[in-house]
């Protein structure tokens, strides 16, 4: 797999993945001052995957109104973007955009509405969402319409940069460990089964 342009001080690397762990053993990297580096094991912090890597592949989906079942995962999704509303088989209106302290308003009121056990994913929870080889949103559009293209809170913090949390983008594909709790993405929330 080769990166380019992570936009976190690297132009390019090959990397292995490690699944398991969520990290990536570097086989070699060129960093923006073009110095060259051969060996290195990082996590996920510096890398974005590329699309494709964790696509869909083994996730069953089973549709239920405005709730979908992550049969493998053992997760309950809500189909529309916070702020956005299930109607007549689609997510109608516009998602909300709000910063990461608005999360536990958000989960209260879903927990109100919908029953309890609603929480922010976590970062692999919300790329096991991702697909490739279509047009933004990068999501299976048919389970989950109306996606917003752009950023999605997790619930990951990245320890790496004190204060920053990962966000999934489904317009690009990739995740991203800085984002500030004080900017605005969108929310999807899960629960367990």
């Amino acid at each position: 797999m080769l990166l380019r342009s992570t936009g976190f001080g690297m132009n390019s690397a090959s990397v292995v993945p490690i699944a398991r762990l969520g990290e990536v053993f570097l086989t070699k990297f060129t960093s923006v001052a073009g110095r060259f580096c051969r060996y290195g094991l990082i996590t996920m912090v510096f890398a974005a995957v590329a699309p494709g890597v964790r696509a869909q592949d083994g996730i069953t989906f089973v549709e239920r109104g405005p709730v979908v079942l992550d049969v493998l995962g053992k997760l309950e999704w809500m189909r529309c973007s916070i702020g956005q509303v299930w109607a007549d088989g689609r997510c109608d209106g516009d998602p909300l955009l709000a910063p990461f302290t608005a999360g536990e308003a958000i989960i209260a009121r879903a927990t109100a509405s919908s029953g309890e056990g609603w929480r922010i994913p976590t970062r692999a929870e919300m790329e096991r969402l991702l697909v490739s080889g279509h047009t933004p949103p990068l999501i299976d559009s048919r389970v989950f319409p109306d996606t917003y293209q752009g950023g999605y809170w997790t619930a990951d913090a990245n320890w790496l940069l004190a204060g920053s949390r990962w966000i999934v983008n489904f317009n690009s594909g990739f995740s991203y460990g800085r984002a500030l709790p004080r900017q605005s993405f969108s929310f999807r929330l899960v629960r367990d089964r």
